[in-house]
């Protein structure tokens, strides 16, 4: 009983048990388990948001949802494990539905929020001028070059040249049907965020690109 509880713990603090993922995961993959959910970091893989999220849902997941704070603080902490040094991952937020009203994949609303300062872009009706003309940057990008916070970019490429390409890795998650295990917070966190919990110890420095 006690092997099965001190299990369960290392499971929700650093997501390494992942007998219950879904065999769907992509092969070159790095699955982790948090809570009861199974998360697919998909770091050598870039693509623009509108392919991560279609990528995604053809194996029964979405974009990964960011509920908490505990949960971004145990997502930088896998990124931080596996030696990411990208610049950022996509994660399944947008304004694609209604511009200026950024909610998830799964059509909730986003109570918890991390983002950058100055984000989301509000200048030019959320757009960004790009060689001759102005795109929408209605998809998220978690920054983990600047400690996990969030930004605003476009969902595809950007030009009709195909000069300018938003393609990053991304995360996909999956339910994995499983009872929740004890809820223990990674010991990572970010240094300010927009919740309703109590404030967050700093952050540790993370390796800019």
């Amino acid at each position: 009983m006690l092997y099965l509880y001190v299990l369960s713990l290392a499971t929700a603090v650093y997501g390494e048990v992942t007998q219950n993922c879904t065999s769907q995961s992509k092969n070159g993959a790095t699955l982790k388990v948090y809570s009861t959910h199974c998360y697919e970091f998909q770091l050598r893989h870039k693509v623009d948001w509108k392919a991560a999220e279609g990528d995604c849902s053809s194996r029964g997941g979405t974009l990964v949802v960011i509920n908490d704070a505990e949960e971004q603080n145990f997502l930088m902490s896998s990124l931080k494990a596996l030696s990411f040094h990208g610049s950022g991952v996509w994660i399944g937020l947008s304004d694609t539905n209604h511009e200026g009203t950024f909610t998830w994949v799964t059509g909730e609303n986003s109570s918890f929020t991390f983002w950058a300062p100055g984000q989301p872009h509000l200048s030019h009706a959320g757009k960004r001028f790009i060689l001759d003309g102005l795109v929408d940057e209605d998809c998220v990008l978690m920054k983990y070059s600047e400690s996990g916070h969030w930004h605003d970019y476009p969902c595809q490429k950007l030009d009709p040249f195909g000069l300018v390409r938003e393609h990053y890795p991304y995360i996909c998650e999956y339910d994995t049907g499983t009872t929740s295990a004890p809820s223990v917070a990674p010991t990572m966190a970010p240094s300010t965020m927009s919740t309703t919990s109590a404030a967050l110890p700093a952050s540790p420095r993370v390796p800019s690109q």
